[in-house]
């Protein structure tokens, strides 16, 4: 009798764990809620200032990465990515309130920092074949598109390209090994 009820309990556990992960992965596909992601630019463009800061060179929202995350997230990523996205969007000030008792925005440079860290880590894939499966199937996780986007906002944008990298209007012919010196920047056009 006890083998029976064993049996139950395990059919009846596996069901439910199943039917779970099978209504995150629905969620995962309905339409994205892009009204929510227009409101919160200023969060956005914390964000990307954690990842770029402005130092002697212009940080990303001296070079518009918040406006150009937001045209990328809307217009240009799957929507199981975008549903991921504004899904960690909206965990990222709870998670800061939780930690630090203030929004995201209002947190130090070091708290902003040690909060990127955790959805870095949290968002991290899997190795290998399993974490390429993963990400066909429920998109990219909330920090790699934002740092893809932020990174590639940045790098393109004229003002990262001419003052984050060292650019050259109208390069000259193929050095295949030059040398670099101490402090020097990188190369915006090879």
């Amino acid at each position: 009798m006890k083998r029976r009820q064993a049996i139950l309990g395990i059919t009846l556990l596996g069901a439910g764990s199943v039917a779970f992960s099978g209504f995150k992965w629905i969620s995962w596909y309905k339409k994205p809620d892009l009204v929510y992601i227009h409101s919160q630019k200023k969060l956005l463009a914390a964000l990307a200032e954690t990842i770029i800061p402005a130092t002697d060179t212009p940080g990303a929202i001296d070079a518009g990465v918040p406006n150009f995350i937001l045209k990328m997230v809307l217009e240009n990523t799957l929507k199981v990515s975008q549903n991921r996205f504004i899904e960690g969007l909206k965990a990222v000030d709870p998670y800061s309130i939780s930690r630090f008792g203030k929004s995201y925005i209002k947190c130090s440079r070091k708290e902003q920092n040690e909060v990127m860290r955790h959805f870095e880590k949290d968002g991290k894939p899997f190795e290998g074949i399993p974490g390429k499966v993963e990400r066909k199937l429920i998109g990219n996780s909330f920090f790699t598109t934002l740092k893809e986007y932020t990174c590639v906002g940045y790098y393109t944008s004229m003002t990262g390209a001419t003052q984050g990298l060292a650019y050259v209007f109208t390069p000259g012919h193929y050095t295949g090994c030059i040398p670099l010196f101490a402090g020097q920047k990188s190369w915006a056009i090879r």
